[in-house]
């Protein structure tokens, strides 16, 4: 695994789907061994932090020297903050993309809906045919669950934990982005003294505002 100037990239998590499945992650020298290989057609996903997400089919065959060499390139820098002055009041993004764009500030909707003594609070800040939008304050885990039909994609705010992944466990931080396809076990796990803050996009699902989600608190 290595960047476009051909330096090795560590801490890239592989997805590996098709005849067989799992999950791995390259170490030190940009490479991982993936054992017991059957033969058949493979799809391998790559994903790192700063970097955009790549997807590469692959075939193995016996006696043949089955090596996949991807290049990730840098993801862009992300689109500046507007001024804080000029963001509206926190609330529900509409619904119908005819209708106007809600913009608001992260730091003020916390000022006004903190977690408090709470294990995990959420908070949808958009709903729409095709993705919702959720805030998660976490003081505790949450237990493993799946999207069946949504990409969960989680960009951390603040406070510090981990995101175990198949048998992988994900280092989380603020301004960490991690993304989970659907249909993927996964849990959130809290570190230090401080909630673990992350704003989550489920695409690829249709929002439901009036549904209740039910959580599993893990400690």
């Amino acid at each position: 695994m290595r960047d476009p100037g051909r330096a090795t990239l560590a801490g890239v998590h592989l997805l590996l789907s098709g005849a067989a499945a799992g999950a791995f992650t390259t170490g030190a020298s940009g490479t991982t061994v993936i054992p017991n290989v059957k033969d058949g057609l493979y799809r391998v996903r790559c994903e790192r932090a700063g970097f955009i997400t790549l997807e590469r089919e692959f075939t193995v065959r016996s006696g043949a020297r089955n090596a996949v060499d991807v290049i990730l390139s840098a993801a862009p820098p992300p689109a500046p903050s507007p001024a804080k002055s000029a963001l509206a009041s926190p609330s529900l993004v509409a619904t119908s993309p005819s209708d106007p764009l809600v913009a608001l500030s992260i730091s003020d909707f916390l000022d006004r809906n903190s977690v408090g003594r709470e294990s995990v609070r959420e908070s949808i800040l958009a709903c729409t045919p095709q993705e919702m939008v959720r805030l998660l304050q976490m003081r505790e885990g949450i237990a493993s669950h799946v999207h069946d039909r949504a990409d969960e994609i989680i960009y951390v705010v603040a406070g510090e934990g981990a995101l175990r992944l198949g048998r992988d466990t994900v280092p989380l931080r603020a301004a960490s982005l991690v993304i989970v396809p659907h249909g993927s076990g996964h849990a959130f796990e809290r570190r230090g003294r401080k909630p673990l803050i992350v704003v989550s996009t489920l695409a690829g699902d249709p929002c439901d505002s009036s549904r209740a989600l039910a959580w599993t608190h893990g400690r």
